[in-house]
């Protein structure tokens, strides 16, 4: 394993095509699965409706590595018999979001946050939303290294994808009692807006609009660069 590769409690990080390969995110995100259908109840497993499969919810930032990965996850999720909501691109806290919402056993976040585009990551989410504690990333990674049990010909999961993902965040954010909608709109405020090129752009742009802004922004193409 690469110097580069850093390992936490949630996940791991390193350089594409060097300590972060399509190889390693499928068999982690296989792990992560596996770990999902240990889950003591269906309801913390996330059995998707009509089958014994539990979910987990898929998301990415807007890294050039992003969709070769976030297709190996799924392959990985698929191989040990759960089913993958897919959020394509999107912010951290929507795939947060979206566990809950979907009552998945656990979120995929691929993103490697603040570091240069040559850098991607794995980042685990409970059931409960919140980023996996250590006994929960330890028993994720164990199972990497075991080798997580794969299904046959009859029991591989399904993707489907949910394109309203970043609408309900945006509905949850007004929708807040300390948020005062009306009289921010009043304001017009004038907001300077730079995403840098990342997963931001297809939210906070929305929801400045939302809140009646006007925007002048730079850097609003999601492509990672």
């Amino acid at each position: 394993m690469s110097d580069t590769l850093m390992i936490s409690v949630s996940g791991m990080r390193g350089h594409v095509g060097t300590d972060l390969t399509p190889e390693l995110v499928a068999r982690h995100a296989a792990a992560l699965g596996a770990w999902v259908r240990t889950a003591a109840s269906p309801q913390v497993a996330g059995a998707a409706a009509g089958t014994s499969r539990p979910i987990v919810v898929l998301g990415r930032d807007a890294r050039t590595s992003g969709p070769m990965f976030s297709r190996a996850a799924a392959a990985g999720l698929q191989s040990v018999g759960v089913d993958v909501v897919d959020l394509g691109v999107v912010p951290t806290p929507t795939v947060q979001m979206a566990v809950e919402h979907h009552r998945a056993g656990a979120g995929l976040i691929l993103t490697a946050s603040h570091n240069p585009i040559e850098w991607n990551a794995l980042k685990f989410v409970g059931p409960d939303g919140i980023f996996l504690d250590a006994a929960a990333g330890e028993r994720v990674r164990a199972l990497a290294e075991q080798g997580p049990p794969r299904m046959g010909w009859d029991g591989i999961g399904e993707v489907r994808e949910d394109p309203d993902a970043v609408g309900r965040h945006l509905d949850a954010i007004v929708g807040l009692p300390m948020i005062d909608v009306t009289a921010i709109r009043k304001r017009r405020f004038h907001v300077a807006l730079d995403c840098v090129r990342g997963a931001g752009a297809v939210a906070m742009l929305p929801l400045l609009e939302r809140l009646g802004c006007r925007v002048s922004g730079i850097n609003l193409e999601a492509d990672g660069r």
